[in-house]
């Protein structure tokens, strides 16, 4: 089945090509104008979070060795004690509601999730590609590997059948323009909250997709001209996500 792509744009294809060129990984810089999310009536939803960002990561490495060092990091913090306290109070600040009953179901949780992800195989998007929603990115008939992905899923107010994402270590991002709207907050329940705490803290939650819709996206860039163009975003770049970045390198 031939899935139409913004593989087509001249630019963005380059781009993500030369992506493929190491097996380390590469540095990947993009505009982007986030897509952001859609509130409200079908016919007239309201849009939060597009803002427009410069961004820097790292994509092309390996999926698997982030999740396996995830889970080593979160059974070491659990060894030392107070880890469990420190999660819920944290949590407090976030929602007011949260127990320690709440921190230790998002525990178990995330817990079992890494586990779940370290079971399947070594590239975990295989399995994805395998259930049809997602495939490889082909240009020239070459497939494209570095963290590049194409959605074949049925086309939605979300996502848009044929579209080209990009994963990898968001090593820092800056807002060019923010969304009009600001960001959408989700009434999320204490365990939620206490989930996506005990995941920040984790090499995982350096973990970013962009969505490269042609439309939206601008200056892409790869190596030496990525680390250019990130300077003269004035990128502040994450001490954690370096630290990160040499533990999950294939």
């Amino acid at each position: 089945m031939s899935i139409v792509t913004n593989a087509k744009d001249k630019v963005i294809a380059s781009t993500l090509s030369a992506l493929d060129d190491s097996d380390q990984g590469n540095l990947f810089f993009t505009r982007v104008h986030k897509v952001g999310v859609s509130r409200g009536p079908y016919d007239n939803p309201v849009v939060y979070g597009d803002d427009t960002v410069d961004v820097l990561i790292w994509a092309g490495f390996s999926y698997h060795a982030l999740v396996a060092r995830s889970l080593k990091m979160l059974e070491r913090d659990l060894t030392r004690g107070g880890y469990i306290e420190r999660i819920a109070r944290a949590a407090l600040e976030e929602h007011g509601d949260v127990t320690i009953e709440n921190v230790c179901h998002a525990l178990q949780d995330t817990r079992g999730w890494l586990r779940k992800v370290l079971q399947g195989p070594a590239n975990y998007f295989q399995r994805r590609t395998e259930s049809g929603v997602w495939g490889p990115l082909v240009i020239n008939g070459v497939e494209v590997g570095g963290g590049v992905r194409v959605y074949l899923g049925e086309t939605t107010i979300d996502r848009v059948r044929g579209t080209i994402y990009v994963q990898g270590l968001k090593l820092g991002e800056q807002v060019v323009m923010p969304a009009a709207r600001g960001s959408w907050r989700a009434n999320s329940s204490p365990k939620t909250v206490a989930k996506r705490i005990i995941k920040e803290g984790l090499p995982i939650g350096l973990y970013c997709q962009y969505r490269l819709d042609p439309e939206r996206v601008s200056n892409t860039a790869v190596g030496a001209e990525a680390s250019r163009l990130g300077k003269q975003a004035r990128i502040s770049i994450d001490p954690d996500a370096l630290r990160s970045l040499f533990k999950v390198a294939p």
